[in-house]
């Protein structure tokens, strides 16, 4: 049995998946140690894993939204870029340091990270023979550019594949300043520059790259390196400790079922998506359950037909939705598909707009197309779903397709490849 290293970028949409291959890996013997932020050594102890926290500015706390008053000023092009520099560049060369130190006091044999934790570039970029192989893990959506895509929309054809060039020219250029403030903390970490869209690097350094979706949720590519494979969602581990709330009878009776969430960090301002929700469907015939990811519910206005818990296992709830209101997360988003489940998408911060565009494109819910959609616009949105039969078949045959795959077992099987 080997010695293995999983790195996590610190929030629970990186942190969750990311533990439960660990505690499969240490389920077959290895030994795992888990390296992410302080704010989940208990979560990661509670387990039985061994835990190596974050320093300095890698040690982030994801509930801490940073410089955002600043960011409120600031245009939509200049918060993303912010954003991207404080979440992901900024933490680099601590990342980096504590990695180091990490492989200094413990024998590794092979690494995994996250996809958006950056500390290993330093150690990609240099000679292969000084460093343990490495597996980068796709949590999110994949931004890897390709001649048959952009970022939200696919589109093969000679015509489309002429604006998917001009779109990504222009992607580029536009995050310039982040591949300019990359190869500074580069230097820092007497690293060589990365050329290119810096994005790219997050799928081509690692040594094996694994998707944790089923290729049907991805946009087809002709060019997709060998090297990223699609290994199928990731569920987390069943909550053995969870107490089903006094309503739990109420989901076996005939009215549909909808869950609302905006996950775990995007979930600051509940009257983005989960009051308007709450509010949209007040008066159907259906039984309303809001997953808030806190306990503070603040000034939410709770409906006779709504249930309001701070936190419900989606594994043990979902076989008994009939579809998901979501600022689509990604990890809420695979979970809701492995059990068939249709969607009404509404995000577009972080990675979530990316997502919610595949959610539309698959035909397995509908895009909204924004993070604050209207009461209208939702209850148009979920009665749709509700009634048109194509959104839950759609949602159907990604389940189909994700159950080829099992996630953990060719998880399992790349990392016996690579030690």
């Amino acid at each position: 049995m080997s010695n293995i290293l999983i790195c996590a970028f610190p929030n629970p949409g990186h942190v969750t998946p990311m533990l439960s291959v660990g505690l499969h890996l240490a389920g077959l013997g290895h030994t795992v140690t888990f390296h992410t932020g302080e704010i989940f050594r208990s979560q990661v102890e509670t387990t039985g894993l061994r835990f190596a926290g974050m320093i300095g500015r890698a040690n982030i706390d994801y509930r801490n939204q940073g410089n955002s008053e600043e960011n409120e000023e600031l245009t939509e092009r200049d918060r993303i870029l912010n954003h991207l520099k404080y979440w992901f560049i900024d933490p680099l060369p601590d990342q980096h340091r504590r990695l180091q130190q990490i492989l200094e006091e413990t024998p590794v044999d092979l690494i995994l990270t996250s996809s958006m934790y950056l500390g290993c570039f330093p150690m990609l970029l240099g000679p292969r023979e000084n460093r343990p192989p490495v597996i980068g893990c796709g949590v999110t959506p994949l931004i890897l550019r390709s001649i048959d895509c952009g970022l939200i929309m696919h589109d093969a054809t000679p015509e489309g594949r002429k604006r998917n060039q001009e779109e990504h020219f222009l992607l580029e250029r536009a995050f310039q300043p982040v591949a300019d403030q990359l190869n500074v903390a580069l230097t820092e970490c007497a690293a060589p520059s990365i050329s290119g869209f810096w994005a790219d690097s997050i799928y081509t350094l690692p040594d094996l790259f694994l998707q944790f979706t089923g290729d049907a949720f991805e946009f087809p590519r002709s060019d997709l390196p060998s090297k990223v494979q699609f290994v199928g969602p990731v569920l987390p581990n069943h909550s053995a400790a969870f107490q089903e709330p006094s309503w739990w009878n109420e989901l076996d009776s005939s009215k549909p079922v909808v869950l609302v969430t905006q996950g775990t960090l995007a979930n600051f301002d509940l009257q983005e998506l989960v009051q308007p929700a709450l509010t949209a469907l007040a008066d159907d015939n259906s039984l309303v359950i809001a997953a808030t990811g806190r306990a503070d519910t603040g000034d939410l206005v709770i409906p006779t037909n709504a249930r309001v818990e701070s936190f419900v296992p989606f594994v043990r709830l979902l076989p008994k939705v009939d579809v998901l209101i979501t600022n689509a997360g990604y990890g809420a988003v695979q979970q809701a598909l492995s059990f068939g489940v249709p969607l009404v998408a509404a995000g577009d911060t972080e990675e979530k707009a990316f997502t919610a565009a595949r959610v539309g494109w698959t035909g397995a819910g509908i895009n909204l197309g924004t993070r604050r959609p209207t009461p209208e616009q939702i209850r148009t949105a979920v009665h749709t779903v509700l009634t048109r039969s194509q959104y839950r078949e759609q949602a159907r045959r990604l389940q189909k397709n994700f159950s080829r795959y099992g996630a953990l077992a060719e998880i399992t099987r790349s990392v016996e490849t690579l030690i």
